[in-house]
């Protein structure tokens, strides 16, 4: 019996020799796939909940640089009203003094260039924030995944987010003196018994922009210049904290943000126009001297011709308010008013800075903004 089963193995030694190695390669075959899938799957696991803790951390980061930028924002505009308070001019102007021309005059500057400031320094505001607040969060989250100490301790976190005081002092002052400038220089072309359409209002503040857009200082394109010091003057600072600065100072002046702070000025004004057009409609229904004495204001010399409105208009059709002209001494107080009014959050109807602070944080292009930093820093 043993010699038979002995024969039969030796007469089938090869066919078992197959069959073993193909049987144990498939065991083996079928253990590594299923070792692949197993890491596979672990893998996967691991990319989801990494990307699901990046994903709830750049909300976190997106709330808490909202809430900072509404903290800040009374700050800046604060100081704006505070560095072109128009209020001495307008005292002096009711008091009716010979002089009367000369301040209306500088006051339609003073009135032109906060309007103007507040239109960018909000912008240049929420630009720099998001960036900066990004950048910050994007180190924080791969210190929460990366093993040992970090050098971003709470003092450097201070230090670096401390950085954008700059743009509440040195900075604002730079642009108003920037915006100052323009202003002058765009009307100085315009008297004040000049009548002017809604759409000789938007050229005004159109070339005004193109002016500022123009100078060498321009903020759109060299943001980091208001927003950042020119060096940090911390002692002993960390080399991370260096690095952060010069980072953070690529990104405000790179073409993205450039073009994104051009985009939101451009929106900006749109708000300004809208709320002025709302003025345009008032004269249909009142005479100047009607909107001079709610502003308490004494108008400068005109003649009553000066002071009609021109308009298109029949007994059964809307007027057209493209055809509304006023002149530019009533044109003054308006925009005074919109840019005199502080920042605020629960008072309606808004504020015009509210409203241009409140656009530039919903944009879409400002949020792509922020979540393209937070990639970048925190992979």
């Amino acid at each position: 019996m043993f010699s038979s089963v002995k024969n039969f193995l030796s007469r089938h030694k090869r066919k078992f020799i197959v069959t073993g190695v193909v049987v144990g390669g498939g065991v083996l075959a079928l253990q590594y796939a299923q070792r692949k899938l197993r890491e596979f799957q672990e893998a996967q696991t691991r990319e989801f909940i990494q990307r699901t803790r990046r994903s709830q951390h750049f909300e976190s980061t997106e709330r808490t640089c909202n809430q900072a930028i509404m903290g800040v924002a009374p700050a800046l505009c604060d100081k704006i009203l505070k560095r072109l308070n128009t209020d001495i001019i307008l005292q002096q102007i009711r008091e009716l003094p010979e002089n009367k021309v000369e301040l209306w005059n500088e006051l339609k500057v003073q009135a032109f260039t906060r309007l103007t400031t507040l239109v960018y320094a909000c912008s240049m505001l929420v630009v720099s924030l998001r960036i900066q607040l990004n950048i910050l969060g994007g180190y924080l989250y791969k210190d929460t995944v990366a093993d040992g100490q970090t050098e971003l301790t709470k003092e450097n976190q201070q230090r670096y987010l401390s950085l954008s005081q700059h743009l509440l002092d040195e900075g604002v002052e730079k642009l108003i003196t920037l915006i100052e400038r323009k202003v002058r220089e765009v009307l100085g072309q315009y008297e004040l018994k000049q009548n002017l359409s809604l759409a000789d209002t938007e050229q005004i503040f159109w070339s005004i922009q193109m002016a500022v857009n123009s100078d060498v200082q321009d903020p759109n394109s060299t943001l980091g210049k208001y927003i950042l010091q020119d060096e940090l003057d911390y002692p002993n600072e960390t080399e991370l904290l260096t690095k952060m600065y010069t980072e953070t100072l690529d990104m405000l002046e790179s073409d993205e943000s450039s073009s994104l702070n051009t985009y939101n000025v451009s929106r900006g004004f749109s708000i300004v126009m809208d709320s002025i057009a709302d003025y345009y409609y008032e004269p249909l229904k009142k005479t100047g001297m009607d909107i001079a004495n709610e502003n308490s204001i004494a108008l400068p010399s005109t003649s009553k011709s000066d002071l009609n409105v021109a308009t298109t208009t029949t007994a059964t059709t809307m007027p057209n308010i493209n055809s509304v002209q006023l002149p530019l001494a009533k044109l003054i107080p308006i925009v005074n008013g919109l840019s005199g009014k502080p920042f605020s959050v629960n008072v309606r109807p808004a504020s015009l800075s509210t409203s241009l602070v409140t656009l530039y944080l919903v944009s879409d292009k400002v949020k792509i903004l922020g979540a393209n930093v937070y990639e970048v820093f925190s992979c």
